[in-house]
């Protein structure tokens, strides 16, 4: 009963969003229409797609751009969360030093992650915004990818811990892309 309760409020709140949205309002399938244009429709779907808050207050790509890149934050952190939660498993010099280097990069990303975002709120169509933009993109996509690559390095090839956040972090970069491809007019 609860359930359907809250269901039913879900389903309001997006109706009442949609009755008083701006006209200028980006139509949700368009949004649907860019996820299938995405070489990961449903992974943008999921984290973009279903914002629905934010969906319907998007006017064009920059609002779009905000979404992913927030996206792109919240993996990031949830990825330093799960670091300092299985640190302790590694007790051997080399693992240590393995969950040390992916917190810095992790780091470097959420960093570089927020600059991106805050880029990305000023809609500057701006040749020094746009560089701006896709170098911290580049900065964070690189420093998630360096630490998955650490797990092969030094030693014996181990399995990174941190797989399913760097998978997330590498799919909503490949859609950013996309979508500042089209927020810009630039073939991608």
């Amino acid at each position: 009963m609860l359930k359907q309760h809250n269901n039913f409020r879900s389903l309001l709140l997006v109706l009442v969003l949609f009755a008083f949205s701006k006209s200028n309002a980006m139509p949700i399938k368009d949004v649907h229409n860019f996820c299938k244009e995405t070489f990961e429709e449903d992974l943008c779907l999921k984290h973009i797609g279903s914002d629905q808050q934010r969906i319907v207050a998007a006017r064009d790509y920059s609002d779009v751009f905000l979404i992913a890149a927030a996206e792109l934050q919240i993996q990031v952190n949830n990825a330093i969360t799960h670091i300092n939660n299985v640190r302790r498993t590694y007790v051997d010099p080399l693992g240590k030093e393995r969950i040390a280097v992916c917190e810095k990069k992790y780091e470097i990303a959420a960093d570089s992650f927020h600059k991106a975002w805050e880029v990305g709120q000023k809609k500057s169509k701006a040749l020094a915004d746009r560089v701006e933009l896709s170098n911290r993109m580049k900065a964070g996509y690189e420093a998630v990818s360096e630490c998955e690559g650490e797990w092969s390095k030094h030693g014996p090839k181990k399995e990174s811990p941190l797989l399913f956040y760097y998978l997330n972090v590498i799919k909503l970069c490949q859609i950013t892309h996309v979508i500042i491809g089209k927020t810009y007019n630039i073939g991608v």
